[in-house]
């Protein structure tokens, strides 16, 4: 199975906090460190922070500050930016050591007073993991998938037309032995997670963390 990792405004019942950026920082100026085209989406631009690729340091903040009261969550997003607890981080080095980018901030609230120590996380796998012979979209230019009413009619597979209800597959022989991904050629911004990756965040009660199914070829 595959996962869409969806954040969880509530734990326990109870809203997660807000999170803002500082006066003078700006989440759109993060790059990534290997600007190299590739055969997928562009990964500059703003699309640094799903991209699937490390980023440089210079411009990721410091500091976050505390808006709104609220549980802070294990795992959670503001202004595109991923961030997470020591524990959300252990549970995926446990499974993918040395993989992923995790990057300290501090949060704090008024007069800048320490709240807590988190992470920004930018995932590190950026894949190919969309089956094509299952799958009722179009690759458009080889890079983007698109419903066949948004792509240009000469791109239509032969399994594909006018009438064909849009349909994303994943091919677990592609996605191999990845657990937290991006895949190069889906717009949506939302990690995807294996089954393994999803139970285990499960077993160890991390909050913030809610899961949307994909489908997968059999």
């Amino acid at each position: 199975m595959v996962f869409a990792l969806i954040n969880e405004p509530k734990v326990d019942g109870k809203k997660t906090c807000s999170i803002v950026l500082m006066k003078g920082d700006n989440e759109q100026l993060i790059e990534v460190e290997d600007p190299t085209p590739d055969d997928g989406m562009r990964v500059s631009h703003g699309r640094a922070l799903v991209s699937g690729r490390r980023v440089k340091t210079d411009y990721v903040p410091k500091q976050m500050r505390l808006e709104r009261d609220g549980v802070i969550p294990d795992y959670g997003r503001s202004y595109g930016l991923f961030h997470v607890t020591d524990k959300f981080k252990d549970v995926v080095e446990a499974l993918e050591p040395n993989v992923h980018q995790f990057i300290p901030f501090e949060l704090v609230g008024p007069r800048k007073k320490h709240v807590a120590d988190l992470w920004f996380m930018f995932v590190c796998n950026r894949l190919d993991t969309v089956d094509r012979e299952r799958t009722t979209l179009v690759l458009v230019d080889g890079k983007m998938w698109l419903p066949a009413r948004d792509s240009p009619r000469d791109q239509w597979p032969s399994h594909v037309d006018s009438g064909t209800q849009s349909m994303l597959f994943f091919d677990l022989n592609r996605i191999g032995n990845h657990h937290l991904w991006f895949d190069k050629h889906i717009i949506q911004e939302l990690p995807l997670v294996s089954e393994n990756l999803a139970n285990s965040l499960k077993d160890a009660r991390v909050t913030g963390v809610a899961f949307a199914e994909r489908r997968v070829a059999r």
